[in-house]
């Protein structure tokens, strides 16, 4: 049992910077403060730090490759990131290939040093309530959906998928084929009023591979607080960031590695500004329950 002390925790949702300590117990934050703490405890002051949620990424294309390089990418990508959890995907051309997919995927991040969820790629035109059911049924709570042309999206059967997808109601996330800019806007706008005319649970735009997603998607998808979150009861997984330099566009400089000065997750240092420990294994596969909790 110990505390952290005089920690500056930046929120993204509130773009600001608040003063709290911690009381850890039993590898969970036992107790938070918005003042310093007296106590006997032995106290780990950061005063000289700023503290946020370790980062949660996509990587739709981890590589299938030696270990020394498979490492090198996870330590660069990832750790050296201050990213601890990434979502990742099998894709799929067919329905009959979901569970062949699923298993071999699983299968390639049993040796993965990052916590990991699962999601679906497919083409739109191939989404299904057969493969809404397979995704309730597996809790695969994020469905990539690739779309070439905003024409395709009128001839999906939208009420039968809302239907189909309640009451897990995965969320279905736009991947866009096309680069032209102007036809991509085209797209999106299609894909945001004939699914919000719907009421069908999805994101707006694209997410970025290698980015950190923003507190409202991981709440969306359910990941949150489980990630994105310092609360009571909830795992030591956070980042430390060297104060030196951080101005106003403190969102952006947080994100840059070469401020990282230390990520803890579930206790454990993994990477220091010098180091990096790479216990390939370590990751854990995060099942989504229930999506949009705190919507």
């Amino acid at each position: 049992m110990y505390i952290i002390d005089n920690a500056d925790i930046y929120s993204e949702e509130a773009k600001d910077i608040k003063q709290q300590s911690f009381i850890i117990k039993n590898n969970s934050f036992h107790s938070i403060k918005a003042t310093k703490m007296k106590s006997s405890l032995m106290k780990m002051n950061v005063a000289s730090f700023i503290m946020t949620p370790t980062h949660v990424m996509l990587d739709e294309k981890l590589p299938n490759t030696s270990f020394p390089l498979l490492k090198q990418y996870f330590i660069q990508n990832f750790l050296q990131e201050g990213c601890h959890t990434i979502i990742t995907s099998f894709a799929i051309q067919y329905e009959f290939q979901f569970d062949e997919e699923l298993h071999k995927k699983r299968i390639t991040l049993l040796n993965s040093p990052v916590d990991y969820c699962i999601a679906i790629r497919l083409p739109l035109e191939k989404l299904s309530t057969s493969l809404i059911r397979k995704c309730k049924k597996e809790k695969i709570a994020i469905i990539l959906l690739e779309i070439q042309d905003e024409s395709t999206i009128n001839d999906i059967p939208w009420g039968w998928i809302r239907e189909a997808m309640f009451p897990y109601n995965p969320i279905l996330v736009p991947t866009l084929l096309t680069k032209e800019e102007s036809k991509r806007k085209l797209i999106l706008k299609q894909w945001n009023d004939v699914l919000g005319k719907e009421k069908i649970p999805k994101l707006s735009k694209e997410l970025l591979q290698k980015t950190p997603i923003s507190i409202k998607d991981l709440k969306k998808f359910g990941l949150y607080p489980k990630r994105g979150d310092l609360h009571v009861g909830g795992e030591i997984n956070y980042n430390l960031y060297f104060k030196n330099g951080i101005v106003a566009e403190q969102s952006k400089i947080l994100y840059d590695n070469s401020r990282l000065a230390i990520m803890v997750h579930k206790g454990r240092v993994i990477t220091t500004a010098n180091h990096v420990t790479f216990r390939p294994g370590f990751g854990e596969e995060i099942i989504i329950r229930r999506t949009s909790l705190f919507v």
